[in-house]
């Protein structure tokens, strides 16, 4: 029997561990070793303090980066925040500027030079998730005792750890990103991933006795659904295994199945790719290059999208963008429906990083409108 795979903790949630830990520390409040911090997911951690130190008008407080079982780079890296009181907020170009406090990036700590990341060019590479981890945890203190501060995320060994990351190919340069969408880092066994994949769908269908499910790429189908009344107990996160998990819906007697995500997976489906994990394959400028020219896009434009550094900022060259992006969808569709043998109906939607639809295929709202009255 195998041993379950253990759970750990981004590095978003180290990052805004540290500040509200640097926080505490300058308001001479205690804090002991171990700290419990609620993740954006609602999980509640205890994360250990590795070290805390106090100044006039600053503390830092350091967390050591968990990685559990998943083979992450940056397991046991320093994650450090440095808080320090201000009577105004400073203009700093790459910083995250809140109400009450600015989020920047110190050594260790990448800076974005590329579109189409979460975070604009010219920013520290701290993702939204960790930004919102932040300020949920600090904002209520400062409010409550009328302050701001400068809240300054560093990792001492962050720029040799980025070296063995996709960060300089993505245009992240100097160092680490501080990442985390949940604040929770998931092992990455494929077969474990895969398998508890398989139970979900399968008490999905036995429990609801329906013969439709909704298979999302990334978290932005969940907000969709909301939007559209569609109830997202019917909804999966598929990560990158659509094409097993297309084999579990065929398998299951599953008739329906609506694929919505992100633009930068859901294009490689467009190209007969059911594992969107890049080092699978990663053809996603080049199939959307191939579909521009279809449409007849300028080759100024085909020739950006080629030179593009994410499908994202690809998107943003297009001239004849719902043209294209409802073709995509539709190839997702065809494409789909022939790697289940031609029994499963499907429908698709694309997003952009922002959650605004880029293009959708031909019966996609028919699709909607019957699932809701379901």
């Amino acid at each position: 029997m195998k041993k379950e795979l253990k759970s750990g903790y981004t590095t978003g949630t180290c990052a805004a561990t540290a500040a509200y830990v640097a926080l505490n520390l300058l308001l001479e409040k205690n804090i002991g070793e171990k700290v419990e911090i609620t993740t954006l997911n609602g999980v509640t951690l205890d994360i250990p303090i590795y070290s805390k130190k106090k100044g006039r008008s600053w503390a830092r407080a350091v967390v050591l980066k968990d990685a559990g079982d998943d083979p992450d780079v940056t397991n046991g890296i320093k994650v450090c925040a440095k808080v320090t009181i201000v009577k105004k907020l400073p203009e700093i170009v790459k910083g995250h500027k809140f109400e009450n406090l600015l989020i920047v990036g110190g050594r260790g700590v990448g800076l974005v030079t590329k579109k189409g990341l979460k975070v604009d060019p010219g920013k520290s590479a701290i993702n939204p998730g960790p930004q919102e981890m932040i300020v949920n945890l600090l904002n209520p203190i400062l409010k409550r005792y009328n302050l701001k501060v400068v809240v300054t995320i560093y990792a001492p060994k962050g720029k040799e750890k980025a070296l063995k990351t996709l960060n300089k190919k993505l245009g992240i340069v100097n160092g680490i990103s501080i990442l985390g969408s949940t604040g929770i880092v998931k092992p990455m066994s494929e077969e474990a991933l895969t398998k508890s994949m398989f139970v979900e769908l399968k008490v999905l269908k036995e429990n609801t006795k329906k013969d439709w499910v909704i298979f999302a790429f990334g978290n932005h189908g969940k907000q969709f659904c909301i939007d559209n009344e569609i109830n997202i107990e019917h909804l999966i996160i598929t990560s990158n295994y659509i094409g097993f998990m297309i084999d579990s819906a065929l398998e299951l007697g599953f008739k329906k199945v609506m694929l919505i995500g992100h633009i930068g997976k859901a294009i490689k489906v467009a190209g007969g790719i059911f594992n969107t994990h890049s080092k699978v394959a990663d053809a996603r400028l080049e199939i959307m290059a191939a579909n521009a020219i279809l449409i007849d896009e300028p080759r100024e434009n085909i020739l950006k999208i080629l030179e593009s550094n994410t499908a994202e900022e690809a998107a943003d060259y297009v001239s004849k963008k719902s043209e294209l992006f409802n073709l995509i969808a539709n190839k997702v569709v065809n494409k789909s429906y022939e790697y289940s043998k031609e029994n499963i109906e499907f429908q698709s939607v694309l997003f952009d990083y922002k959650g605004n639809i880029l293009g959708y295929s031909d019966k996609f709202y028919e699709m909607v409108e019957e699932l809701k009255s379901e």
